[in-house]
């Protein structure tokens, strides 16, 4: 704007050189003109400063309704790392009810923000007597490695990160797929579920309260499991094969023992008189290694419709133990169509458990063969006819 100004000027300045007849015109016209244009320009320039000056309000004004939402979400206060997979994290306040939800895992997953690939492996759990302390299981730290995290919209909180290892004492073959490794309370060892509120009422007389420290009240300390979901351990052959075995759910803290059970690939099996090591990258095993017998598959005695979608199934005896989690079975009907059941976890009661049909129901009337899958039991005969 202010070089089309002064080349006005100019121009005006030759036009009265040229003609001095039309000077008094053109003065006049510069006189008129050039104000319009100053005004222009500075009517422009205040309307770009003003622009300016309330887009630094407006970010302004962002940014301290962003630190008011980061001032009132709920801010994390205290982080222990108790061993490599497990977190003690104490909150200004309770979580929400939403925010403890296992079916809301995958977001709430997205609430806390690590650095380093850290992330949590199952909903955060209130101790026992806490007002807003929780056992938070994590993926493998790295000793050494410094962490960060943050809770949704709060203050972002520093930690060393833990590489102690759970200890636990002894391994067991329970099926010809399936091991245990367990563990004792009296070895200052304690799975998770024995100090929360959430199972509190179920566990009865195995529940006790630990404090900040994790000791209880005669101030025994204890290492805590924390939930094993998605934890892996390694199993060697004494001809140096290796194999995966992945954590079975819901039985790591099942019939009042500690002893979580792990399971071979679908279509693997233990070989009868081989030694196997059993090692974790984040578990110490007292007695690491046994040696695999031939242990003959449980035996289904009757299969009972419960209505559409589910059955119970009643073993000829009561195996003592969870056995049934993670076990499926093939349902043939007589046309020859299959559907597959799977064990609904935690629902054993003795020899009985309960099946749920897979994405299908049963046919009214139909009469269906019982095939388990991965000769995990036998089921000679036996037959399910659906309500």
């Amino acid at each position: 704007m202010v070089t089309e100004v002064d080349q006005l000027i100019t121009m005006l300045k030759d036009s009265c050189a040229k003609n001095s007849k039309g000077v008094s015109q053109l003065t006049m016209k510069k006189s008129i003109m050039i104000p319009i244009l100053l005004t222009g320009l500075l009517t422009l320039t205040g309307c770009n400063f003003l622009n300016k000056q309330e887009t630094s309000k407006q970010g302004q004004a962002q940014q301290e309704t962003k630190n008011e939402i980061a001032k009132e979400a709920v801010q994390i206060t205290e982080i222990k790392p108790l061993n490599i997979m497990t977190l003690q994290v104490t909150f200004s306040e309770p979580l929400s009810e939403e925010g403890v939800k296992v079916e809301n895992l995958e977001t709430i997953k997205k609430a806390f923000s690590f650095n380093d690939d850290l992330s949590i492996v199952n909903v955060p759990r209130l101790k026992i007597g806490a007002t807003s302390t929780y056992i938070v299981p994590v993926t493998m730290q790295k000793a050494g490695t410094n962490y960060t995290l943050r809770y949704k919209e709060g203050e972002t909180k520093a930690f060393d990160g833990s590489d102690e290892k759970i200890t636990l004492s002894q391994t067991k073959q329970v099926t010809n797929d399936t091991f245990e490794i367990e563990s004792f309370k009296d070895e200052g060892v304690t799975d998770y579920s024995n100090i929360i509120e959430a199972y509190k009422e179920a566990r009865g007389d195995l529940s006790f309260q630990l404090n900040d420290d994790n000791k209880d009240e005669k101030g025994k300390q204890y290492q805590v499991i924390s939930s094993l979901r998605d934890r892996v351990v390694t199993l060697t052959a004494e001809n140096g094969e290796k194999l995966q075995a992945d954590y079975v759910l819901f039985t790591q803290a099942a019939d009042g023992r500690q002893a979580p059970k792990f399971r071979l690939p679908e279509g693997k099996a233990l070989k009868a008189g081989t030694n196997y090591t059993v090692s974790a990258d984040w578990a110490t095993i007292k007695n690491p290694t046994f040696t695999a017998t031939d242990i003959a598959p449980l035996t289904i005695k009757s299969v009972e419709p419960l209505d559409a979608t589910s059955f119970q199934v009643t073993l000829e005896h009561d195996p003592g133990m969870e056995l049934f989690a993670g076990r499926i079975v093939e349902l043939q009907a007589e046309d020859g169509s299959t559907l597959q059941a799977q064990y609904r976890y935690s629902s054993r009661k003795g020899a009985v458990g309960i099946f749920d049909v897979k994405d299908q129901t049963l046919k009214a009337g139909g009469t269906y063969k019982v095939l388990p899958i991965n000769n995990w039991a036998t089921a000679d005969n036996v037959t399910l006819t659906a309500k």
